[in-house]
């Protein structure tokens, strides 16, 4: 068994398999920040990006069907999707209303 303590109290748990190894990665968002930060499941080792603002609702998915989840926000401010494609690119797309609740999953466009 593995414990480890990876994040805060105030960040978001947002795990999925951004490396494309089949595994879930041990992910957070910080929503003070912006800041996504992913733990590889293969050798536990970290990276970290920034995407997204402190009112944003992350939503991660594989948005472009590589087989890797990319880092996604909803804006519920302008009902709008923001998506950072792993295969490159940025989707954007206003969809929905500001009382919406997001459900995140495996979208391929």
């Amino acid at each position: 068994m593995l414990a480890l303590q990876f994040g805060g109290a105030s960040d978001k748990a947002v795990q999925g398999d951004y490396t494309g190894d089949g595994k879930a990665d041990i992910a957070f968002w910080r929503p003070s920040t912006g800041n996504w930060f992913v733990l590889r499941s293969e050798n536990l080792t970290f990276f970290a990006f920034p995407f997204g603002a402190s009112s944003d609702v992350p939503v991660p998915g594989d948005y472009d069907g590589d087989g890797k989840w990319d880092a996604a926000v909803f804006r519920p401010s302008s009902s709008t999707w923001f998506a950072q494609r792993s295969g490159g690119g940025t989707l954007i797309q206003q969809f929905g209303t500001s009382s919406d609740q997001p459900l995140p999953n495996a979208f391929i466009p």
